[in-house]
């Protein structure tokens, strides 16, 4: 094999030109607000104000919870009676929008003698990811452990305030987690749910114990993104459910059937919370299915509709509302060689490290286009080491059988580190020290999940007795995008670029950083052939302002070039060129690791294949930009550590050193190939087709028949015997038939 440099053959990249207007400090967009606003002016129990000042150190409310506070508080007939839909930019803290006004309804209900936990379900929160919904739980949990009585105040002060209980309990139901013991906590009684939809429609589908005829608070958060990942027909299905039962426990109430003492309030409707950060269509839809009368509720103003209705008429028909980045986000580029994308990764990623400031490190989300990518590169950087550590018997001129060769015969040490356990939730990198790699995508077992997030939003605490890495890496697919807020987060680096979702999907990821007025770095690496994607991006985001709301139509929203040379020489280091040759040795040392083990191989072609059907899922409008004919797959290859594109693997070849490629088979946006039935048997046994496949197989066969022709063209003289490897019947088999 031939190995190909990085710093040769490349296109020719323009220099970026640098956008010093829109580099300037700009006010935050979704920061507490700085006006004489306070929760208790708002109308929020005393309470709960002390304790949200007190143990979860906020004391100032955002734009979103300013404007619906009042309207979800309200105890007038007419407002409780009407649901609410709940828009805002992203990080702006609209769980607390919606968590704040159940509590403080709820929580009254404790005076009565006959409230306790087995009441049943009162409110329910559904959110569309399993991570989501455990952060939501983690909120509403907190939140619960406020004091029942002020600090202040005396137990036996007659004049003191009604006494409450602790009473209100939250339970989380998930897919992954075991049903059993989620029906156990249901027949206890839970008075607070957060749940993915699945997970809660099959409890009311199938748990008899499962007490909502109560329920007076339903929120859809993320709404958006429930209609992306296709659970409209669940949530209708919810909503049926939950009104189904509350017929049933109210006819059991009439007819005396019931166990309920009297004095519950069944006039009252069960109230429903819609929250999105987009108003598609879609989401209209969904609002209007699920919505009565709904009050429209955005950051800057309150637009409430007169008229009932059933369908959307009470939700804006126009979806240019405003959904950009924070403005204090700073937003940057880089256009990246195909084969310098690996080098470019780790060079950026050790320059955001090595700013981190204190010993709180800092925190860093990179998204990546498929699963089996974010497998990949997670056992990459901790599974591979630099030249020493990671080949002690291999000479830097040893051909690549002879690296084969060193590896199988340096022992224990190297097979110790050649392997990461499935299982395994944090990996260290040398190349990235005083930090930790973790992962999160979709396929992993939800502990696995929860134990990723856990550990990259874990803060340092000298006083621990476990030790925790000053900095954390996430890898992810885009499962982390909407709503996540994960602490400290300081830059996120969108190694490729969203396959669905275009502008809305980027806003989402970026949205990650920069949340509650904090600053915060997106950056994104771009090919020669996807430069274009930077004005499209610009554009959208700029169509997406409102042209009447002051202000804004002067924001000029740009992204800032930054070269791949900076990257290189920022991550790496040295003097003039000296960082080629540094990208260089962590390539090779990268390529060694696939080189290593039959499974590294299996990983980086994995990885390179999800890659390639990931970005044919492009939509249709965006082809002019992300197009497979417009990659060269020989050095796309290079970006996964390997010395060449792999040929007949599912379908997919090349030709001409990997300059095009061919799609044997037809690809769809989700799922695999429709691949041959020899390639769909090798894939099942867990291997390629080109590893189960013999190339020279053929060849020698051929060569086997055209011998046999000559021979017998010869005079009739067979000259072997026995059969072939093909099992083809020589000549003195065939005689000793006769």
């Amino acid at each position: 094999q031939i190995i190909s440099s990085l710093f040769s053959y490349n296109p020719k990249i323009d220099a970026p030109v640098r956008n010093t207007a829109s580099e300037s400090i700009s006010k935050p967009s979704n920061a507490p607000l700085t006006d004489s606003s306070t929760f208790q002016g708002l109308g929020l129990d005393p309470l709960i104000v002390a304790h949200l000042s007190s143990k979860m150190n906020v004391s100032k409310p955002t734009s979103i919870q300013r404007a619906a506070l009042p309207v979800a508080l309200s105890t007038s007939k007419e407002m409780a009676s009407r649901d609410l839909f709940i828009q805002s930019q992203t990080g702006s803290g609209k769980t607390l929008s919606f968590l704040l006004p159940i509590i403080q309804d709820l929580l009254p209900l404790s005076t009565h003698s006959y409230i306790d936990r087995s009441i049943g379900t009162l409110a329910i929160i559904i959110a569309p990811t399993r991570e989501l919904a455990k952060q939501i739980s983690d909120v509403l949990e907190a939140l619960l452990k406020l004091r029942l009585r002020p600090e202040d105040e005396s137990p036996d002060d007659p004049n003191s305030s009604a006494r409450l209980t602790r009473w209100l309990v939250s339970g989380l139901l998930t897919g992954g987690a075991t049903r059993t013991h989620e029906k156990a906590r249901l027949r206890k009684g839970l008075p607070f749910i957060v749940s993915t939809p699945g997970r809660l429609l099959d409890h009311l589908q199938n748990t008899a114990s499962f007490n909502v005829g109560k329920c007076r608070w339903l929120v859809l958060d993320e709404a958006d993104r429930l209609m992306e990942l296709g659970f409209e027909e669940t949530i209708t299905g919810i909503i049926k459910a939950l009104d189904g039962r509350r017929k049933l426990a109210i006819q059991a109430m009439q007819e005396g059937k019931g166990s309920e003492v009297g004095g519950w309030d069944w006039e009252r409707r069960r109230r429903t919370v819609l929250c999105s950060a987009t108003i598609r269509e879609d989401v209209q839809k969904l609002a209007g299915t699920a919505l009565i009368q709904p009050l429209m509720i955005k950051a800057s103003e309150i637009d409430i509709p007169l008229q009932n209705t059933d369908d959307t008429d009470g939700i804006p028909a126009t979806t240019s509302v405003k959904f950009t980045p924070p403005t204090q986000l700073s937003q940057k580029y880089v256009v990246v060689p195909l084969k310098l994308r690996l080098v470019a990764l780790v060079a950026l990623l050790r320059s955001l490290l090595s700013q981190s400031q204190g010993r709180r490190g800092t925190k860093i989300i990179v998204f990546l286009s498929c699963t089996d990518s974010v497998d990949f590169h997670w056992r990459l950087l901790g599974d591979s080491m630099m030249d020493g550590d990671e080949e002690p018997t291999a000479s830097e001129g040893e051909s690549e059988g002879s690296d084969m060769d060193a590896d199988e015969d340096s022992g224990t040490k190297l097979k110790r580190k050649a392997t990461m356990k499935d299982e395994q939730v944090e990996a260290k990198s040398s190349l990235l020290p005083d930090a930790s790699v973790f992962r999160l995508h979709g396929s992993l077992p939800t502990p696995i999940r929860l134990a990723s997030l856990r550990g990259f939003s874990a803060v340092p605490n000298p006083k621990s007795k476990t030790p925790v890495s000053p900095s954390s890496i996430l890898l992810c697919t885009s499962v982390a995008s909407r709503g996540l807020d994960l602490p400290l987060v300081r830059a996120v680096v969108q190694y490729d670029l969203p396959t669905e979702g275009g502008a809305t999907e980027y806003v989402h990821r970026v949205g990650r950083t920069a949340r509650a007025g904090k600053g915060g770095e997106a950056w994104s690496l771009v090919t020669p052939s996807e430069s274009e994607w930077v004005k499209w991006v610009e554009g959208k985001m700029q169509g997406d302002v409102e042209d009447d709301v002051p202000g804004d139509e002067k924001r000029n929203i740009k992204l800032n070039g930054v070269a791949i040379e900076s990257v290189l020489r920022n991550g790496f280091g040295g003097k003039g060129t000296e960082y080629e040759e540094r990208a260089t040795d962590v390539q090779l040392s990268f390529e060694r690791w696939v080189l290593r083990r039959k499974e590294n191989a299996d990983t980086a072609r994995r990885a390179f294949l999800s890659h390639m059907r990931a970005y044919a899922t492009h939509p249709s409008n965006e082809k002019h930009i992300f197009h497979i004919r417009h990659l060269h797959i020989g050095h796309l290859a290079k970006a996964f550590a390997l010395r060449e594109a792999p040929k007949n693997v599912s379908g997919v070849g090349g030709n001409n050193g990997g300059k095009k490629l061919r799609m044997k088979v037809a690809t769809k946006p989700f799922g695999k190939p429709r691949a041959s039935r020899a390639e769909d048997k090798g894939n099942q046994r867990g291997k390629y087709w080109d590893e189960a496949h013999d190339p020279d197989a053929e060849r020698r066969m051929q060569e086997i028949v055209r011998s046999q022709g000559r021979f017998t063209k010869k005079g009739g003289i067979m000259a072997s015997s026995g059969t072939s490897e093909f099992q083809i019947a020589t000549g003195s088999a065939l005689e000793k038939l006769v």
